[in-house]
């Protein structure tokens, strides 16, 4: 078992970050999975209710931001990745809201189906003074009928043929299931095309024949059957993820602790967190997905590196409100620092 600790710093010399950052630029991926809208109410709380033992939110801002595979798309965009967006929305305000924002980004709205039997998914978060007081949901959970499930397929079939590598994002909101989930493996397989996932642990009955999987501990956990609370049990889960999922690589990310990275060959590699201030981990989760696997599509990038690039990244995004996306020149400010420290 090999761990990489202080040896982070060393693995990005300033020359060859900046390489593979400059090597995101230009590379093509496609994003399947749930979107949503991410709104966010933020303000202070001075007082209790006196109509219930509740807290008193004074609104001071409130922000609108993309939200699940649509920040996959954000995160992506801002690398200055070639991205495209497959996925499904109701016939509604919100869908045309986040078909504007993904049209802003430089994403197509092209291969994102409008159903007209479903709501698109909005999470509102009420904040105050950084804390989360409450969480509405509004979305349809309802299985996709099998007219949009044929339109998904057409989609694919006709973006394979120009993409470098394709991410899932789960959100279990019913964009990803079997009959699309195998359609695009076979589709990746057929065309060699990198394939990751961001799973969600209701769908693990689905998945197969992945290059990349970036479960949380939670995730990882669910998936063995057993807790991960010693290194031992941490590397046995990527193994066992490995073998359950077909999945060459598998990068667990393990929140202060950092990620353990199972590389197609070799043995398990322990990599801490950077993260110097944590505000807020939403789209955490979308921020690592969305670079390890753009890094890992650059010619001469490893999974380690593309994992340590990812890490990096986290780091600045935990340290922002709300879901939040990375610039490269932040990456790079960021790791100045820390070789500073």
């Amino acid at each position: 078992m090999k761990k990489v600790d202080a040896d982070l710093i060393e693995m990005f010399s300033r020359p060859r970050l900046e390489e593979i950052i400059a090597g995101l630029a230009g590379r093509r991926v496609m994003v399947v999975g749930d979107v949503m809208v991410d709104r966010f109410i933020r303000g202070t709380v001075e007082r209790i209710s006196p109509e219930a033992p509740v807290p008193v939110v004074q609104v001071q801002k409130e922000q609108v931001l993309p939200g699940g595979a649509a920040n996959v798309v954000r995160s992506l965009a801002a690398m200055g990745v070639q991205t495209e967006l497959v996925s499904v929305v109701g016939d509604d305000q919100e869908g045309e809201s986040l078909a504007a924002m993904l049209l802003e980004m430089g994403c197509p709205d092209d291969f994102l189906v409008r159903d007209g039997r479903r709501r698109t998914s909005v999470k509102t978060r009420v904040v105050a003074q950084h804390q989360q007081v409450v969480r509405f949901d509004h979305e349809t959970l309802d299985p996709l009928a099998g007219t949009t499930i044929d339109r998904l397929r057409e989609h694919f079939r006709e973006l394979l043929v120009k993409m470098d590598g394709v991410i899932v994002s789960d959100y279990g909101k019913g964009v990803v299931n079997k009959p699309v989930f195998d359609a695009l493996a076979a589709g990746c397989r057929e065309a060699g095309i990198f394939l990751a996932l961001d799973p969600k642990v209701k769908n693990f009955s689905i998945y197969h024949d992945l290059d990349l999987m970036t479960p949380n501990t939670m995730e990882a956990s669910q998936a063995c059957g057993f807790p991960l609370d010693s290194l031992e049990a941490v590397k046995k889960s990527g193994l066992f993820m490995k073998q359950r999922f077909h999945s060459a690589g598998v990068v667990v990310t393990r929140g202060e602790e950092g990620m353990a990275i199972f590389p197609p060959d070799g043995d398990m590699l322990l990599l801490p967190t950077v993260a110097k201030e944590v505000f807020d981990v939403t789209g955490a989760g979308d921020t690592v997905i969305a670079l390890a696997t753009a890094a890992a599509l650059v010619p001469g990038v490893s999974l380690t590196e593309a994992a340590g690039l990812a890490n990096l990244a986290a780091g600045v995004v935990v340290g922002k409100l709300g879901t939040a996306r990375v610039e490269p020149e932040e990456i790079l400010e960021y790791h100045r620092k820390l070789v500073a420290s």
